[in-house]
């Protein structure tokens, strides 16, 4: 049994996906801790994960809670889903950017690093109490931006730390469907950082079928891959990925939007607050399930799952580095495949970069450093060199109207 699992953000409209995750898997916790800040939306959240509990049988309380050392204390998992700012910020992060130019994202370019100068301090003091009271808790980290995050928490604190994102267990069953196995017979050699990831090589069994993939995919109607890029360079980006050789296209489609994905998600939050008051309401509302957050069931709980095992199951998570990847420094975070039981995460060696990855990835993981240390010495320099040198942000003269704009719209401590 899991005595505790601790939700860093518990109060976000979409906990009880991951509760409904733990009932259908059958998942043995004593205690789901729910921390948020206090208001409405905690007390309402907590009560509705409750009754899916009650509803199921199974003996799991929920505990609501603002204060933080009480909430991660006798934890086994610490699970940060905290979104600093709420959806304001991110909504920020999506528009902002395109005033100067750049594409709008709340992990990716000036977005994304708008998003770790008001989400690192936080995180930094949550690992400085949990390096207090909790030493030996597990952090998995689904906040964005990820590799910045999972950064900041491996190199200040001495936790253990997970970074799980859903982008690239979804590629599984779309490549088996294209070899005609089962899901669980493929192996991804994966490498990626905040979403810029690409699978290097398919195994079915422990043999590659890689050419096997790229001859089915090239005349398969799968829309789910951008196959211009497959042609190019032989490898298999995910969408996300994509962005970075799309800049004109996707900032030109972003300045025609008439309404922005954290719009969408502010307008439903609102509305699935008032049905989960409803104290007769004890299964998951087709509202919340629109949001299709599928990080839940198809990573976090098998993550746990992994964890509680003897035997070992093989996840893409975003970990230390530690020479998995020889191109990137050894304190930096990356994601790639690894092996994750009971007894810990073992990285496997990724080796080199592809080449034609090496350069865009080394800026990726500097402007990442840049921006911790821009926020550990509260130095606007500094945040501006890591702007400045994002390979999402074309010049210096729009990386300092950016992040002027930005310290106008948020009071962020840089000097």
């Amino acid at each position: 049994m899991i005595e505790r699992i601790t939700i860093l953000g518990g109060s976000s409209v979409y906990i009880p996906e991951f509760v409904q995750s733990i009932i259908y898997r059958n998942v043995n916790v004593k205690e789901i801790v729910l921390y948020g800040r206090k208001g409405r939306k905690l007390p309402i959240v907590a009560d509705f994960c409750q009754r899916l509990f009650k509803r199921s049988g199974l003996p799991t309380t929920v505990i609501p809670s603002t204060n933080l050392e009480e909430a991660v204390t006798g934890a086994t998992y610490v699970i940060n889903h905290v979104r600093v700012g709420g959806m304001e910020a991110r909504l920020r992060d999506e528009t902002l950017p395109l005033k100067a130019g750049m594409i709008g994202d709340e992990a990716l370019g000036a977005g994304g690093l708008a998003c770790a100068l008001r989400t690192l301090p936080v995180v930094l003091e949550f690992g400085r109490v949990l390096d207090k009271v909790n030493p030996g808790a597990t952090v998995i980290n689904l906040t964005n931006p990820q590799s910045a995050v999972v950064e900041a928490l491996t190199r200040r604190t001495g936790l253990r730390v997970i970074g799980a994102c859903n982008l690239p267990a979804s590629y599984a069953p779309k490549v088996a469907e294209l070899l005609r196995c089962p899901t669980d017979h493929v192996d991804i050699n994966y490498i990626g950082m905040n979403h810029m990831g690409w699978i290097q090589d398919i195994k079915v069994n422990g043999a590659s079928c890689m050419v096997q993939f790229l001859e089915r995919l090239e005349t398969s109607g799968e829309n789910g891959f951008d196959k211009g890029l497959v042609e190019l360079f032989r490898m298999v980006p995910t969408l996300r990925a994509g962005i970075y050789f799309h800049q004109d296209r996707v900032l030109k489609n972003q300045k025609g939007c008439a309404r922005f994905r954290a719009q969408v998600l502010q307008e439903a939050e609102e509305e699935i607050l008032r049905l989960y008051e409803d104290k007769h309401l004890v299964e998951i509302p087709e509202l919340t399930r629109r949001r299709n957050a599928a990080w839940y069931d198809g990573t976090i709980t098998p993550l746990l799952q992994a964890l509680e095992d003897k035997k070992e199951h093989g996840h893409i998570v975003c970990i230390r580095n530690d020479g998995a990847v020889r191109d990137l420094p050894n304190d930096c975070s990356i994601e790639i495949p690894a092996k994750i039981s009971a007894e810990g995460v073992r990285p496997l060696p990724v080796g080199s970069c592809p080449r034609f990855l090496k350069g865009l990835y080394c800026m990726l993981k500097e402007s990442d450093r840049l921006i911790l240390e821009a926020v550990r010495r509260k130095s606007y320099e500094t945040a501006l060199q890591a702007f400045a040198i994002n390979p999402f942000v074309p010049s210096v003269e729009g990386a300092r109207r950016f992040l002027d704009m930005l310290t106008q719209e948020e009071p962020l401590d840089l000097h």
